[in-house]
């Protein structure tokens, strides 16, 4: 006799159907009538699945899921060259990585999380070659300073241009970033708007993300 799903394995099969098998976010609203439920049953499940961490929450109007699962497929290596003093955006920027990272796409490195009695300038080094995107968190601070531009921002543009990795400039403040060795690659925000201009913070790392999602989602599927 053949064995009856549960409610959660008829979920996750749901959901993987419609995200195509890609670590795609689903709105509530599709996946629900998809499968026909009603709203406190469908809620109960995605409580449960949640709390199991089997599924990640997007944001949005009526929100979205997705698995937290690809299967055999390994993150990407994100590295994250900034200046110090834009230490508060490049947080703001890592929680919003954060569903990327449970939805196994990416794992992000930055110098925070050197540990103490490690050789910084090795590990650096170290993490940086092995990356699959870099990003260059761009403000006049990061232009000016002489490590992320002398020497994380020259290897990275060499290893870009080799076809090594993806090199996404991230446009935190206005500057001259145009007439940079890195001027002429697609910047995000959208059009290189400086996020600081944006009147939503959130809105403008969101868009950031989406960005670096799909960079991410072509990396995977060409490999």
């Amino acid at each position: 006799m053949k064995k009856r799903r549960t409610l959660s394995e008829l979920y996750i099969d749901k959901l993987e159907d419609l995200s195509g098998g890609k670590p795609n976010l689903i709105s509530n609203k599709a996946l629900r009538e998809a499968l026909k439920w009603d709203e406190l049953k469908y809620r109960r499940i995605r409580s449960e699945l949640w709390s199991q961490g089997k599924i990640i929450r997007g944001r949005g109007y009526g929100g979205s899921v997705g698995l937290t699962s690809r299967g055999d497929a390994e993150a990407l290596n994100v590295f994250v060259s900034y200046s110090h003093v834009d230490e508060h955006a490049k947080n703001d920027l890592l929680k919003h990585l954060e569903p990327l990272r449970r939805l196994e796409i990416i794992k992000a490195w930055n110098d925070r999380m050197l540990k103490p009695g490690e050789e910084w300038g090795r590990k650096i080094s170290d993490n940086l070659e092995k990356a699959d995107i870099i990003l260059l968190l761009v403000s006049i601070d990061f232009i000016n300073s002489p490590y992320c531009y002398d020497i994380e921002l020259d290897r990275a543009i060499e290893r870009h241009t080799d076809g090594e990795c993806s090199v996404i400039p991230v446009i935190l403040r206005s500057c001259m970033w145009k007439s940079t060795p890195f001027g002429t690659i697609q910047a995000v925000p959208k059009d290189g708007r400086p996020v600081s201009l944006w009147p939503d913070r959130d809105e403008a790392f969101v868009n950031v993300v989406e960005g670096i999602k799909q960079v991410a989602e072509e990396l995977l599927n060409s490999r």
